[in-house]
């Protein structure tokens, strides 16, 4: 995957003080890739997206949502 430089600009990278810093935001932005992953899978496995009316009064519909714990490369995320 080529990651487009000005995503990576100097001022971005300047936020990054530690070792610490740097694990931090890898581990965010894993959490938030598997909550946007799952989000599709469902919208996909649904046939709509959320806040949708097509799953009113269905049998598959949507019924709420819960956090949990999963354990990652990057160890343990709430997602």
């Amino acid at each position: 995957m080529d990651i487009p430089k000005e995503l990576l600009s100097k001022e971005f990278l300047s936020l990054f003080k530690t070792g610490e810093d740097v694990t931090a935001f890898m581990k965010e932005l894993h959490t938030r890739v598997y909550e946007q992953m799952l989000e599709a899978e469902m919208e996909n496995h649904l046939g709509y997206e959320k806040h949708s009316n097509q799953g009113d009064h269905s049998d598959n519909s949507r019924n709420g949502r819960y956090r949990k714990q999963i354990q990652t490369e990057m160890g343990e995320s709430v997602i």
